[in-house]
């Protein structure tokens, strides 16, 4: 990034810079308050769903009753999860995005006084490779684990598993055994589908995040030396 020669223009750079790191920031704390605002809408709809159901199958003793309640609440519940998931997905992103940008202006701040440099961790492409080393930052498609998406695709995978599960047990009078094998193998394959999309999702992101800024950029955290790699 040049810097601006007149004294006038740079103070009013570095005003600009200031505010558009803040703004950066502010951005980021409301990505994370909304995964934690949707993480917990889910989860409370979810417990509140399963509540439900164990009162319907004491006073019904798992009969028709009990199968027709939970078939008509848990795939409502399976589609708010569904959504919640995608959301949180973009909001990971987006929070990343954040982070690049904050980086960059940090990188600019620091130009301006050498003396500083040392007591501020590097953000540059290199400073990002060292802090994924230490496991400050993304490692890859693994660390995906660790997000809220994740935990939200992993709960809601077993909830398609089990709405299938009573589905086959109720509908096609099969054997508990059966329907249990089969809503296992539904939720692994639910959760396998959310991890491959997330996967794909974030490799997307990482393609393209370097080409929204002018100039040498770290792209996305975790990702950027994999991509460049693939694409080598």
């Amino acid at each position: 990034m040049d810097e601006p020669a007149d004294p006038l223009a740079r103070q009013l750079a570095l005003s600009a810079l200031t505010t558009e790191q803040f703004n950066l920031q502010t951005a980021r704390m409301g990505t994370i308050a909304e995964a934690n605002g949707r993480s917990a809408l889910y989860l409370g709809t979810l417990s509140s769903a399963v509540i439900a159901i164990a009162f319907v199958g004491q006073a019904n003793q798992l009969g028709d009753s009990f199968y027709l309640f939970a078939l008509t609440l848990l795939p409502p519940v399976f589609l708010l999860g569904v959504f919640s998931y995608l959301r949180l997905v973009q909001t990971s992103i987006e929070d990343l995005v954040y982070a690049v940008g904050s980086f960059r202006i940090r990188q600019y701040f620091l130009r301006l006084d050498p003396a500083a440099v040392p007591f501020f961790p590097q953000t540059d492409p290199q400073g990002i490779a060292k802090l994924e080393r230490i496991g400050v930052v993304s490692t890859g498609p693994l660390q995906m684990l660790l997000t809220a998406a994740s935990m939200v695709a992993c709960i809601n995978a077993i909830v398609g598993g089990v709405t299938v599960a009573l589905a086959v047990r109720s509908l096609l009078d099969a054997a508990v055994s059966v329907a249990a094998v089969t809503g296992a193998v539904v939720a692994l394959l639910f959760a396998t589908l959310f991890f491959v999309y997330q996967v794909r999702r974030f490799r997307r992101a990482a393609a393209v995040v370097p080409e929204l800024f002018e100039g040498e950029s770290p792209g996305m955290p975790g990702w950027s030396g994999r991509m460049g790699r693939r694409e080598g």
